[in-house]
Order: C-alpha cells, then sequence, then structure tokens
C-alpha cells in the first residue's frame, strides 16, 4: 500500500505542475482537438445519445460508468501516443531543472 500511496503522490505532483505551468490546459485543449479531428467526439456522443434512449433512460452516473471503459480503449493510438509524449516531455524538463 505504501507503494501505491507513492506513485499516487508522484501523480499529483507531476498534475500541480501541469496546472502551475499553463501545461494542463494546453493539453486538455490539443486532446480535445485531436479527439474532435479524429470523429472520436462525434462517435462517443452518438452512443451517448443511443444509450440515453433506452427504456428506462440511464441517470447520468450509469451513462458514465457505461461509456467511460469504451472511450478509454476507443481513444485513437496516435491521439494516446502524442499526448503521452508531451506529459513525457514535461516530466523530463522537471527533472532536467
Amino acid at each position: 500500500m505504501g507503494r501505491t500511496r507513492a506513485i499516487d503522490g508522484l501523480y499529483e505532483q507531476i498534475q500541480r505542475r501541469l496546472v502551475e505551468s499553463g501545461d494542463w490546459d494546453r493539453i486538455q485543449r490539443l486532446l480535445a482537438q485531436k479527439l474532435n479531428e479524429s470523429g472520436w467526439t462525434d462517435d462517443l456522443r452518438h452512443q451517448s445519445k443511443e444509450k440515453a434512449r433506452a427504456s428506462p433512460p440511464p441517470t447520468a452516473h450509469n451513462l458514465l460508468e457505461q461509456l467511460s471503459p469504451q472511450a478509454r480503449t476507443t481513444m485513437p493510438l496516435a491521439v494516446r501516443q502524442e499526448v503521452m509524449a508531451i506529459i513525457r516531455q514535461h516530466i523530463e524538463q522537471q527533472f532536467e531543472e
């Protein structure tokens, strides 16, 4: 459990530094743009509407639970790799300082 806590702390520190540097917002905008360009956002929106039309209609929480795993696995590999490369670059820069 100590190792998990240490990893969680590291993730929090990286995210905090990304936010403080403004890179967090830049990465989020880039991710949204790339997902829109790839059609991923429209596909997920369509799937959401289809599931919401079910009888009985799911709650927002249930809809999110149903779509989150699929959203993660269907993200285009090129988009995932590009965003991960930017995050990796940020981390490397932090260790250089």
